[in-house]
């Protein structure tokens, strides 16, 4: 308690800056508390879970931000510094959660630092956004915000005759965060009877740095982009070697994609495709590996009546050399299916002179059979304050991509004051 007052009273000492000082010197920034609290007891916690199944409360948290900016006639500098305190574990850290120099030239614009990047068009389902992720923040019912990282970056775009490139170079290594062993997160684990585990992140190298490119333009109305990566997956895979002992890793990825968005049929149409190539597994022979893959995305959004605005979108993973997949992956593994079909619906109502947002998202996929639904209702008290209440409803087979987290099913709430 002590903590919060005392991040409190430091908001609010910075928050009336002089005028001449806040004109050349922006200093923005808020204090939240976020609270979210497990609605479904894990059915049965390995010794590596067992924490998710004794914590009530995934999550406890107090956090400040602190953003700067100030900028000059062809320079801005970009930082968001948050001190964050957990209640349930009574830890503090502090994360630069974003610190960038922006340099603008007359054809060129220059970005150096950490970053967040997102690229495509999809609504919670991710193919040519190649950059890191917080799934755990997403799991446990952190604003919507949270599920993107930084990435330590330079990226430069390129503008000419009306088309954009960018170019993005990533020499540190910044992997999705995923529930891991010995977390309030439970998940399933195939390698649970292993305690003894490593992990092998890219070390910064020439040779791991990763690269990504896109060229994006409008074109008869539409805003269509082709992009490129070389990189790693995001996500580890796991291998089990003698002891035993399980490593986790990050294999080698290209992804080559596309994407257009515009205005058609009343409402706004996006496509989506991209092609995984898992570069160290190209024949699909290795099930510590993932095998290549191609993901298909189809959306539309329309405003039905003032303030209620409906979308949907179907999206398919086609996972290449299935054949190869079947006959060498563990039998202590559920086979997956050689495509992955899901569908989702988002709706969102704004009342009260769009003060209040109620808001449903449901995703599932009618062939895997696993299931997420989150209806959330946001209010707006003040310019400075707000409050959320959500639900994180997870559901289908343990050890499918949602399914899995049944036991991490949540009712969340997030009250905010900015400054």
């Amino acid at each position: 308690m002590r903590r919060c007052l005392w991040l409190l009273a430091l908001a609010a000492s910075i928050a009336s800056p002089k005028p001449a000082f806040a004109e050349q010197f922006p200093i923005h920034g808020f204090v939240q508390a976020a609270s979210s609290y497990r609605l479904i007891r894990p059915a049965a916690c390995p010794p590596t879970q067992s924490l998710a199944c004794e914590e009530p409360f995934i999550l406890g948290e107090g956090r400040a931000r602190l953003e700067l900016a100030p900028r000059g006639e062809w320079w801005a500098l970009n930082t968001k510094t948050e001190l964050i305190y957990d209640a349930a574990g009574q830890d503090v850290n502090v994360d630069l959660r974003e610190g960038y120099l922006d340099l603008r030239f007359p054809a060129l614009d220059l970005r150096i630092g950490r970053q967040i990047i997102t690229w495509g068009v999809g609504d919670l389902i991710f193919i040519n956004d190649v950059f890191p992720k917080d799934w755990g923040a997403f799991i446990s019912g952190l604003p919507l915000e949270y599920l993107k990282k930084g990435s330590d970056a330079v990226s430069a775009t390129a503008h000419w005759a009306g088309t954009s490139l960018q170019l993005v170079l990533m020499p540190h290594f910044v992997a999705d965060a995923v529930p891991e062993a010995g977390g309030r997160l439970s998940f399933f684990d195939p390698a649970a009877a292993i305690e003894t585990r490593t992990t092998d992140d890219p070390s910064p190298s020439i040779e791991h740095t990763q690269v990504a490119l896109r060229a994006s333009r409008n074109l008869f109305g539409w805003d269509v982009s082709l992009s490129a990566y070389r990189g790693f997956f995001l996500s580890p895979a796991g291998e089990v070697e003698p002891g035993p002992r399980l490593r986790l890793f990050y294999p080698p990825l290209n992804v080559y994609g596309a994407s257009a968005q515009g205005s058609a049929l009343g409402g706004v149409l996006s496509f989506e495709a991209g092609y995984y190539d898992s570069r160290s597994d190209r024949s699909g022979r290795n099930p510590s590996v993932p095998n290549s893959s191609i993901g298909l995305l189809a959306g539309y959004q329309r405003e039905i009546v003032p303030d209620l605005i409906v979308s949907g979108q179907y999206y398919v993973q086609v996972t290449q050399n299935y054949g190869a997949y079947l006959k060498t992956r563990s039998p202590a593994m559920p086979a997956c299916c050689a495509a992955r079909h899901v569908l989702t619906l988002r709706l969102t109502r704004l009342l009260f002179h769009q003060t209040l947002r109620l808001g449903l998202f449901v995703l599932g996929s009618p062939n895997e059979g696993d299931w997420y639904v989150n209806p959330e209702a946001s209010y707006q008290v003040t310019d400075a304050i707000s409050a959320s209440l959500g639900f994180n409803f997870f559901g289908g087979p343990p050890w499918s991509p949602y399914g899995q987290f049944k036991g991490d099913s949540n009712a969340h709430a997030v009250l905010r004051y900015a400054f």
